[in-house]
C-alpha cells in the first residue's frame, strides 16, 4: 500500500513538472488612465521558450481567462527564427487580465493585415489593416517622371481588406478608388512631399527629399502585423550624400504605423524632420486652427475639407519628443537632432471624418491618448 501511494505521489509530481513545461501564464496589466482595446502585446519568444518545452514543429494556442482562443502571430522580422509573439489585448484603465499559452492546435483566424508590391500599378507598395490603408511609390512610377518620397493615405470605412479589390476594379475600369463606393476612397494628395508623416534630413532649413524606393522586402505579413523594409537610392542633403532605409509596420486595429528610419552619411550629426504635407497656398495663415503641436512628441494636422469626401486628420507621434515644431517647406514639421546610423522610430497615421472622427478636436484627443498609451505600454509578467 505504501509503495502504491509513493508511486502515485511521484506520478503526480512528474505530471506537475511536465505541465509546467507545457503552458505559461501571462498576467497583463494596463498601467494607464485610458482603456486599451485590441492593443498588441509583444513577448520575447526566448522568454517563453524558457517555460515551454516545444518539440519540432509543435504549435501553440493562446487563451484568455475564459479559455477562449485568441489570434496570435509569431513575428520573425525577416529572420529565419521567431523573435516575438504578439496578440491583441483589451483591458480597462488600471485593470489586469490573465492569458495562457500552451502547446496545442490553434484555430483558424482571419488575417487582419495585408500588403504587397503592386507591379501592375507602377510598383506601388500598398498595405492595410482592418481600419486603414497606406501606400508608397516605387521605381516604375519614377521611370515615368513622377517622383514621390511621401506616404499616401487611403481613407477606409470598412473592416475588410480591400487593396486587391480596389486595384483590380480601378485598373479594369470597373470602379475608380478615387471615388467612394461605400468602402472608402483615395483622395489624399502627396506629390513631391513627405505626405503623411515620413522623415527626411534638413540642411540649412531646407527639407531634402529622396526619390521613390528602390527595393521593398516584406519581413512579416500577418495575420496581425505587416512589416516591410524599403531601400532608397543615395541622395544629397546639402554637401552630404545620404543613404536611407525605412522599416514600416502596421498592427491590426491600429491607425498608426510604426516607422523606423536609418540614415547613413559622412557627418556626425544630422537634423531630421518628420513632416505632414500642408496642401495650401499659404499654410502659415491657417496653422493656428489646423495644426496641433506638443514638443513631448505630437504633430497633428487637419487637411482642407473636401466637399464630397470629407476631411482627413493626420498625426505623427515621437515617443521621445520633438526639439522644434514649425510650419516650413510646405509641411508641418517636427525636428530633432539625429546621430547617423542609429534607428529613428516614431508613429504616423490618420483618421477620417467619415470613419469615426467628427472634428479636429476629437482627433487631437485621440492622438493624445495614443501618445499616452505609447508612453505607458501594457505590462507583461510571465508565470510558470
Amino acid at each position: 500500500m505504501q509503495v502504491r501511494l509513493l508511486f502515485l505521489l511521484l506520478t503526480a509530481i512528474l505530471a506537475g513538472c511536465s505541465a509546467s513545461k507545457d503552458k505559461v501564464t501571462l498576467n497583463i496589466s494596463n498601467p494607464g488612465a485610458t482603456d486599451r482595446e485590441n492593443e498588441m502585446v509583444e513577448v520575447a519568444w526566448q522568454d517563453l521558450q524558457q517555460h515551454l518545452s516545444l518539440t519540432g514543429n509543435q504549435t501553440i494556442v493562446v487563451t484568455d481567462s475564459s479559455g477562449a482562443q485568441i489570434p496570435y502571430q509569431l513575428v520573425h522580422n525577416g529572420s529565419d527564427s521567431v523573435e516575438t509573439l504578439i496578440f491583441p489585448v483589451t483591458l480597462p484603465a488600471g485593470a489586469s487580465g490573465t492569458y495562457r499559452i500552451a502547446a496545442g492546435e490553434p484555430g483558424t483566424f482571419q488575417p487582419l493585415v495585408y500588403g504587397r508590391l503592386v507591379p501592375e500599378r507602377k510598383d506601388d507598395f500598398t498595405w492595410e489593416n482592418n481600419r486603414t490603408a497606406f501606400r508608397v511609390y516605387g521605381p516604375a512610377l519614377k521611370a515615368t517622371g513622377e517622383i514621390s518620397n511621401g506616404m499616401d493615405f487611403w481613407a477606409k470605412r470598412t473592416d475588410s481588406l480591400i487593396i486587391d479589390k480596389w486595384y483590380e476594379n480601378d485598373l479594369s475600369g470597373i470602379a475608380s478608388y478615387h471615388v467612394d463606393h461605400g468602402e472608402g476612397v483615395d483622395f489624399y494628395k502627396v506629390g513631391r512631399t513627405l505626405g503623411l508623416g515620413m522623415t527626411a534630413p534638413v540642411d540649412h532649413d531646407t527639407l531634402c527629399l529622396g526619390h521613390n524606393f528602390v527595393t521593398a522586402e516584406i519581413l512579416d505579413n500577418g495575420p496581425l502585423r505587416i512589416t516591410f523594409k524599403l531601400t532608397y537610392k543615395p541622395y544629397m542633403a546639402g554637401l552630404h550624400q545620404i543613404t536611407e532605409i525605412r522599416i514600416i509596420s502596421l498592427d491590426a486595429y491600429s491607425l498608426f504605423n510604426k516607422v523606423t528610419n536609418i540614415f547613413e552619411t559622412d557627418t556626425t550629426l544630422l537634423t531630421v524632420a518628420t513632416g505632414i504635407v500642408m496642401p495650401e497656398e499659404n499654410p502659415e495663415a491657417n496653422a493656428a486652427s489646423t495644426t496641433f503641436g506638443d514638443n513631448t512628441g505630437i504633430i497633428a494636422y487637419e487637411t482642407p475639407a473636401n466637399e464630397v469626401n470629407g476631411t482627413i486628420y493626420t498625426a505623427a507621434i515621437h515617443p521621445e519628443g520633438f526639439g522644434i515644431i514649425k510650419v516650413s517647406n510646405g509641411h508641418y514639421l517636427g525636428l530633432n537632432s539625429y546621430l547617423p546610423g542609429n534607428k529613428y522610430s516614431y508613429y504616423a497615421g490618420g483618421g477620417w471624418s467619415k470613419a469615426g472622427f467628427d472634428s479636429f478636436d476629437e482627433w487631437k484627443s485621440f492622438v493624445k491618448e495614443a501618445k499616452a498609451n505609447i508612453d505607458l505600454p501594457l505590462i507583461v509578467e510571465i508565470h510558470k
